[in-house]
């Protein structure tokens, strides 16, 4: 079976980090693990050194396409992480012009550029796969994440020692 250009065969859209508010050099909390196959502990998450917020913009390769469903995998990489450093509410943001094309530095401001909020999610507190419906399909050139905050509640604030976390963000039409 063929599968359109762009599509991976889980259904899928490839997709490329544009910008990244937080990333770090210990590669077990690369932002680039938002886009790689990888949901294991020590490995695979894109670990915010910020209780919140932080963003990732993610493209389609220059292409608009429609998206109507997202799913998140939520991890919080190393052994010694706690769950209490996931992410517990994510906004989602599309763009459907080249605007965001202007982020290039870590200096630069995600608010410069015109975004169209689509939903805010509540995150489950558990490691695994999370399904998101839009409430309608959007025609996207550039998806904006942001990871408002982590499960931290005054109780934890001292243990999770200010990540929000989460790992692979997969995109369907």
């Amino acid at each position: 079976m063929q599968y359109p250009l762009g599509v991976r065969r889980d259904g899928s859209y490839y997709t490329r980090i544009e910008w990244a508010s937080h990333t770090e050099s210990d590669p077990t909390f690369w932002v680039v693990n938002l886009i790689r196959d990888d949901t294991e502990r020590n490995g695979g998450t894109w670990g915010a050194h910020t209780e919140g917020p932080a963003d990732v913009v993610l493209s389609f390769f220059g292409e608009e396409q429609t998206v109507s469903r997202i799913r998140i995998f939520r991890n919080v990489g190393l052994d010694i992480s706690i769950l209490d450093e996931l992410a517990r509410t994510i906004d989602i943001y599309f763009s459907d012009t080249d605007e965001p094309r202007r982020l290039r530095r870590k200096e630069d401001a995600i608010d410069s550029v015109p975004w169209n909020f689509i939903m805010r999610v509540a995150m489950e507190k558990a490691e695994g796969w999370q399904e998101i419906e839009l409430p309608a399909p959007v025609k996207a050139k550039y998806l904006r994440f942001v990871l408002v905050n982590n499960h931290n509640d005054e109780n934890t604030r001292e243990t999770a020692r200010g990540w929000t976390e989460t790992s692979e963000i997969k995109i369907y039409p």
